[in-house]
């Protein structure tokens, strides 16, 4: 860094110089037309081309093979990257299947449109202007699908409800739709000043938010999990099992919902205090019911030995929801420290 004092030339007009080697490293001559221009961050930036967004504009991924596996990974990829119109081209031509994947894809991804789907390309065109987006109004509404998935794939387990699993994937998807949404704009921040001014949040406030997002959307995947368990319960399990089991999952929800909470209250410092203490309970309680069920003088759950393992991997699942919730509130408790030195 060098520092360099304003000028003031004429009535309303400032300049700054700039190192000689500077200019030289960026081919910059004199006479040349720079473009400056403010962000939301304070800064004021000095480019030689007019728009820094302009690298995400479009993109072509070569696909070369028939397995549909290649089309989702090429959008997906160059959807989270954060490229505006995403151009696949195969080596020799797409099949059905790969269509069909590209249908696929987009119907999966929030504000995405396919406008050419043929044997020879597939072009994506993502649609949602960032000034329209809040991308803070999609975690909370993350949270809400994640604690609810969840909620009910503790009912389908207490209950041994095995067809609950099919309907919670499908919902989970949309916990998934949306992180992808909240990471394409956080990759787009790293390369664009100006995805930062459409959204209106600080980058250290935008990060926050993807690492809450990406903790919501595994809580809703832990769900499913558990959802899954119940499909290898033969019958409900016995009214004491199932209090114990039901208190773990809340107590784990809650460390979920106060962690996230206090990231979207601007680091509450008293909520993030709550969460991490409720992780702690939350741990314990899940480690006494995981106990419990391998106690011979309690012999709390009489169930067969497959059963018993698909209740133990399920209470592991609900101690990874109470760990997911512990990192969302370190994340509240960083910021917290970042607030408080600016």
């Amino acid at each position: 860094m060098q520092t360099r004092k304003l000028q003031q030339v004429g009535g309303g007009t400032y300049t700054v110089s700039i190192p000689k080697e500077w200019a030289n490293d960026h081919q910059l001559e004199a006479g040349m037309e720079l473009y400056l221009t403010t962000h939301s961050d304070d800064s004021i930036v000095l480019r030689a081309a007019e728009k820094d967004v302009d690298e995400l504009a479009t993109a072509t991924v070569a696909v070369d093979g028939a397995d549909p596996a290649l089309v989702r990974r090429a959008l997906r990829a160059a959807h989270a990257a954060g490229f505006e119109t995403v151009t696949l081209e195969p080596a020799g031509g797409f099949t059905d299947e790969q269509r069909r994947a590209a249908r696929s894809v987009v119907r999966n991804l929030v504000g995405t449109d396919l406008l050419v789907e043929t044997a020879g390309e597939i072009t994506v065109q993502h649609l949602l202007d960032a000034a329209n987006v809040s991308v803070r109004q999609s975690v909370v509404q993350l949270q809400f699908t994640a604690l609810s998935i969840h909620r009910s794939a503790t009912d389908a387990l207490v209950d041994a409800d095995g067809e609950a699993h099919e309907r919670l994937r499908g919902r989970a998807d949309e916990a998934d739709r949306l992180f992808r949404m909240v990471a394409r704009h956080l990759s787009r921040s790293l390369v664009s000043l100006e995805e930062i001014d459409r959204l209106g949040l600080a980058r250290p406030t935008l990060f926050d938010y993807y690492v809450t997002a990406r903790a919501l959307e595994r809580v809703a995947r832990q769900g499913v999990g558990l959802a899954d368990a119940a499909r290898r319960l033969p019958e409900p399990l016995p009214d004491p099992v199932a209090d114990n089991v039901r208190e773990a999952a809340e107590a784990a929800r809650a460390v979920v919902d106060d962690a996230t909470t206090a990231v979207l209250d601007d680091a509450d410092e008293d909520l993030t205090a709550v969460a991490l203490d409720g992780h702690e309970r939350a741990v314990a309680e899940v480690e006494a019911v995981d106990a419990a069920l391998f106690d011979e003088a309690t012999d709390p759950f009489d169930g067969s030995t497959a059963a018993t393992v698909a209740l133990a991997r399920a209470l592991d699942r609900i101690g990874r929801t109470a760990d997911r919730g512990a990192a969302v509130a370190d994340v509240a408790a960083r910021a917290a420290v970042r607030e408080r030195n600016r």
